[in-house]
């Protein structure tokens, strides 16, 4: 494999350019530098804990240490910090929710976590209706930071087509839902919105959640997130948007929200929830590597390694992420 192209250079097309360079392949990269898109807008979490039904994240422990690594390695190698550990504390929303996490908690679902359960009641002045749980495990990855660091070490250019290239991997995100060569693919744009707020005299150490959650960023700093949208893809904030966000957020502190910034973008997602990535069963010089939906910065680190060790070495891809599963002809 002499050199491989990469068309995109969000989370999926930077990381899966580090792990191509690393296996001593020559990289060639087409991006239009945009930076609203959903790798920029995205708060980076890392959960081992997700949606309502407070299920543990799938793989979590085999693809966080995989992740701490590689983010490890881009820190190491360029003098900046990408992660940041978190406790997390989860208002439930409805008596039911209680069940669900006693039973998993019974089963040991949540090893090795440190999870402590939350009592109803009001607990540093937030009030928890049918109590909740805390939990550790958690992180955030400075995923724009890694992106602008990488563009300054790979040669990035806005037009390209990678004529000379062994293989041409596209990472276009939602757009490619509405490529003839991928649209085959289960992406399923989903709009998201975030608000960037200051709340003055709330001072947080921790990660808070109600199915919205509240993540520090500095002092009084605080950014409310995120809106799932399967129908809107326009990405452009709304009013309607901000005003769920906001009135999340008042359930969880009764406190004045100032919003300084309110962004939105479309996420790649799938129902399934896992990665997209490998070869085109038509044509093996053209790959994608999609699909990271709002677990990206989980699952990105895990599954480019695997897609440039397929793409160089041959090495089989796992088959939740194999894109053959999903061809009919």
């Amino acid at each position: 494999m002499k050199c491989v192209h990469v068309v995109g250079f969000g989370l999926a097309g930077a990381l899966l350019a580090w792990e191509l360079r690393k296996l001593d392949v020559d990289v060639s990269i087409v991006d239009l530098g945009e930076t609203e898109t959903s790798s920029h807008v995205a708060a980076g979490m890392i959960t081992p804990v997700t949606g309502r039904r407070l299920k543990p994240t799938w793989r979590c422990a085999e693809l966080t240490e995989v992740a701490h690594s590689v983010y490890g390695e881009i820190e190491t190698a360029h003098s900046i910090e990408l992660w940041t550990e978190w406790a997390l504390r989860r208002v439930f929303r409805e008596e039911v929710m209680v069940e669900w996490f006693r039973e998993r908690l019974q089963r040991g679902e949540y090893e090795p976590l440190t999870v402590n359960e939350i009592l109803p009641g009001f607990h540093d002045d937030v009030e928890y209706p049918f109590g909740g749980f805390s939990h550790d495990g958690v992180a955030t990855i400075n995923i724009p930071l890694m992106i602008e660091t990488l563009r300054k070490t790979m040669e990035i250019t806005a037009l390209g087509s990678g004529g000379n290239a062994d293989v041409t991997v596209h990472c276009t995100g939602y757009r490619a839902h509405t490529d003839e060569l991928w649209s085959w693919l289960p992406i399923e744009p989903s709009k998201g919105e975030i608000l960037d707020v200051t709340i003055p005299g709330l001072h947080l150490d921790h990660v808070l959640t109600n199915g919205t959650w509240l993540l520090p960023i500095g002092g009084e700093q605080y950014r409310i997130g995120a809106t799932h949208d399967w129908d809107d893809h326009d990405p452009q904030p709304t009013e309607d948007g901000k005003r769920r966000l906001l009135h999340a957020a008042q359930q969880l502190v009764n406190r004045t929200i100032i919003v300084d910034k309110h962004r939105a973008a479309i996420r790649p997602s799938t129902k399934f929830k896992r990665p997209l990535a490998g070869f085109h069963p038509l044509d093996p010089t053209q790959a994608v590597f999609n699909g990271l939906g709002t677990k990206g910065a989980l699952q990105a680190p895990w599954a480019a390694k695997q897609l440039a060790r397929h793409i160089v070495l041959g090495e089989p891809l796992d088959h939740e992420i194999d894109i053959q599963r999903w061809w009919k002809l």
